[in-house]
């Protein structure tokens, strides 16, 4: 039986990967993709090309992604990564594709410094900002059925965000409004 990591520990790598949002942004759409190149990740991001390069080759440096194919494109070789599949044997990844190393919470790490950092911005402010928090107490069958939710949840945004990106490629429009959707299920400590 493997050891369990501890649950304080979060890999300093995963830390430097997770720690940008072009990056998160990166590990996400090649999450959902078998395979992108940088020049397909710029298009998707509306990110120029030489900073998608440059998080590429630091994903790839710390071991989140590897180089998969190279493709012959007018004269030039082109790239294309994938997402190194590591996941916890619950999903817990599913946000983001996750380093063996990466110990507990990365993702909620992440979340929370982008929170912090929308917070401080305004960007809690806008009419169409939402945060909730809900405890919990549930069985094993509400366990389940939480778990299915937050499955179809993670799908629909998933879903909802290809066709805007679809759209704005189409329309050669700049996104009219950039926001994180952030769910979370972790255990509370018990009540002393």
């Amino acid at each position: 039986m493997a050891a369990q990591p501890d649950a304080d520990h979060v890999d300093e790598r995963v830390v430097k990967a997770l720690g940008h949002p072009t990056r998160v942004r990166i590990l996400n759409v090649l999450r959902d993709r078998d395979l992108a190149s940088p020049v397909e990740l710029s298009h998707e991001l509306g990110v120029p090309l030489g900073t998608i390069g440059y998080h590429v080759r630091r994903l790839e440096t710390l071991g989140f992604i590897e180089l998969a194919r190279r493709t012959q494109r007018r004269g030039a070789v082109e790239h294309h990564y994938r997402a190194r599949p590591v996941l916890d044997e619950h999903g817990a990844g599913a946000a983001v594709a996750a380093h063996p190393a990466a110990g507990l919470g990365a993702e909620a790490l992440v979340a929370a410094r982008a929170g912090q950092q929308a917070l401080a911005r305004g960007g809690f402010d806008a009419v169409a900002a939402h945060a909730d928090w809900r405890g919990l107490a549930l069985d094993e069958r509400g366990r389940r059925q939480l778990a299915r939710a937050l499955k179809d949840w993670d799908a629909a945004v998933a879903r909802i965000a290809r066709h805007s990106t679809t759209r704005l490629a189409r329309s050669d429009e700049q996104p009219a409004h950039r926001c994180a959707a952030v769910v979370m299920r972790f255990e509370l400590p018990d009540e002393d």
